[in-house]
């Protein structure tokens, strides 16, 4: 079985400082007056203890030794080829020497110096050695930042690289490898919720149980700041894979039990990427590269897993790409518009508002479903430059049909907006300035949240919540339920309305689990001083339980599908003719 002697674990209060006390080390300098004779025999005439001592040698080895005599160095003719040098050339040699006495290598700082000769007078050499031990700990304290990880004393990316590509590039016998790439979910809401410190901990731990996992022929990396590498080898062909998924069941498996920091037990998800390749490799970077692409697949589509790289996870990730080009184009050239659903009054179908919704009709595709569009948005950070024009156009939007229908002044634009989005600096100020640019008033808007969005920053969401309550901007929690099952959070915001996701909708019958859900929501808003709006509504006897429920609000295909800027206005206009 192939192995990897990976460095011990260093950790924090053991880790070797910057310039540690190499620099405290005193310089001997040693000195050896070298005479040439005329058939070129080189000589040592005079020797101080220093140079002894740093050598190695006895007095007795060097007198009269000629020193092209490589065997009393060991240093595979380095000095004899300086002296030449000096010699042909009467310039200063400068090398560092490497050699061997009495099986101790030695290394040292080695100047050999012509000196001028007097008439009549054989030429000489001065040899000056010199301790080179703190350039030595200052080049390996350099390896070491360049490396390995300070904080976990674990190898890092660098090292990562290079071993991949020193063993498996060249010629190589036989053998498979896998890279399991590992990422802690959302591991940020640890050091926004209890610090940099606390989370430098919890990285510690972490790393020292991924150690205790690793089998003998593999070696743990430190991979970035949330995400650790494992490299995994056999020298046989065939078993690889089976061995490096069933580490990674073993990492998950003990990752169930919490981490414990400061006292408190924090529970963290993992996904894990997996890479394999038999050597030698075409591009020791690709199966790197191929674990990522496994691990980021996963950070979109679920949480607690591992993913095996597949060749069609790369076109998938090519694909991404040029999506995400391409909706940045969007975004520049102003390519996507709105839509907007009704959201009617289920006692007597009265429009109340509408529900901003973003569409993205490609030149090439066609439309793009927002299912596809909005999470990469979010992956990318996209999410916040289209939020902040959906708010805009919304407004914008309803100020327009307002001044034309001033009968209906008292309509709702809801607008959701993501937790990334959110939680930008200037949010509640650009909001505000949405309002005052479009002219309505903060009664007119409502922003949807979601569940997710609360829970994961309480602290910080509460108090970007209570800002925006300030300009009398409603606030609801959308696709309700779906989330979280406790329900002790709610009173800790400002929230007016909850929006029934319409999974429940659908599904729901007297007899039906939905039933009860919708029945608990609604009973839980009214003690709560809240409204329930229905989504999903598509069944007209749909809108009699949920009367019967308590449910006011609601919208769905029952009533009108999305409809774009001028559909919007028809129905307003229809409904302007029923109130006449």
């Amino acid at each position: 079985m192939l192995r990897i002697n990976s460095t011990p674990f260093l950790f924090r209060n053991s880790t070797p400082k910057y310039l540690p006390e190499a620099y405290s080390i005193e310089h001997h300098y040693g000195i050896a007056i070298l005479d040439i004779t005329d058939n070129k025999i080189v000589c040592i005439s005079k020797i101080n203890e220093e140079f002894l001592q740093l050598t190695g040698q006895d007095k007795k080895n060097l007198n009269t030794v000629n020193l092209h005599e490589n065997t009393v160095w060991n240093d595979d003719g380095q000095l004899w080829n300086a002296i030449c040098l000096c010699l042909a050339n009467q310039k200063t040699q400068v090398i560092n020497w490497k050699f061997n006495c009495q099986d101790v290598s030695h290394s040292l700082n080695c100047s050999i110096v012509p000196t001028l000769a007097q008439k009549n007078t054989p030429p000489t050499l001065t040899l000056i050695v010199a301790n080179n031990s703190a350039d030595i700990a200052f080049s390996d304290q350099i390896k070491i930042f360049n490396y390995y990880d300070i904080l976990t004393g674990l190898p890092n990316q660098n090292f990562l690289n290079e071993k991949v590509e020193s063993l498996f590039s060249g010629k190589f016998p036989s053998g498979e490898i896998a890279v399991l790439l590992i990422n802690i979910v959302k591991f940020q809401r640890i050091n926004e919720s209890f610090g940099y410190e606390m989370g430098d901990d919890i990285i510690q731990k972490v790393a020292y149980r991924l150690e205790a996992q690793l089998p003998k022929n593999a070696v743990l990396c430190r991979f970035d700041s949330d995400k650790f590498a494992i490299l995994q080898m056999d020298d046989e062909v065939g078993t690889i894979q089976r061995e490096a998924l069933a580490l990674a069941n073993s990492i998950h498996h003990d990752m169930t039990n919490p981490v414990l920091a400061e006292e408190q037990e924090i529970y963290l998800s993992l996904t894990i990427g997996i890479a394999i390749g038999a050597a030698p490799l075409n591009d020791s970077n690709k199966i790197i590269q191929h674990a990522h692409i496994a691990m980021m697949r996963l950070n979109v589509t679920s949480r607690n897993k591992t993913l095996l790289y597949q060749p069609e996870l790369q076109t998938r990730a090519k694909t991404r790409l040029k999506l995400e080009i391409d909706l940045r184009d969007a975004l520049r050239n102003k390519n996507l518009s709105l839509c907007y659903q009704p959201i009617v009054s289920l006692k007597n179908g009265e429009l109340k508002g509408f529900e901003a919704l973003c569409r993205w009709r490609h030149p090439n595709r066609g439309m793009v479903s927002p299912v596809e569009f909005i999470p990469l948005s979010e992956e990318t950070g996209l999410i916040v430059p289209l939020g902040n024009w959906v708010l805009r156009e919304a407004c914008k939007s309803l100020r327009k049909w307002i001044d034309k229908y001033p009968t209906f002044s008292n309509l709702v634009m809801n607008v959701n907006v993501s937790g990334l989005q959110l939680l930008q600096d200037g949010f509640v100020e650009n909001t505000h300035e949405a309002l005052l640019n479009s002219g309505l008033g903060g009664h007119q808007l409502a922003l949807e949240i979601t569940e997710t969005t609360l829970v994961e920053n309480t602290d910080v969401v509460r108090d970007i919540l209570l800002d925006i309550k300030t300009h009398d901007i409603g606030l609801a929690i959308d696709d309700f339920g779906t989330g979280f099952s406790s329900l002790s959070y709610l009173n800790q915001f400002p929230v007016d309305t909850l929006k029934i996701d319409k999974s429940f909708v659908n599904k729901m019958s007297a007899a039906d689990d939905s039933y009860k859900i919708i029945h608990i929501i609604s009973s839980l808003a009214q003690t709560l001083g809240m409204k329930v709006v229905a989504e999903g509504i598509e069944l007209e006897d749909q809108v009699a339980t949920l009367k019967k429920l308590g449910c006011q609000t609601g919208q769905g295909f029952l009533f009108s599908r999305p409809l774009s800027f001028d559909d919007a206005e028809k129905y307003i206009q229809i409904e302007t003719t029923t109130l006449v």
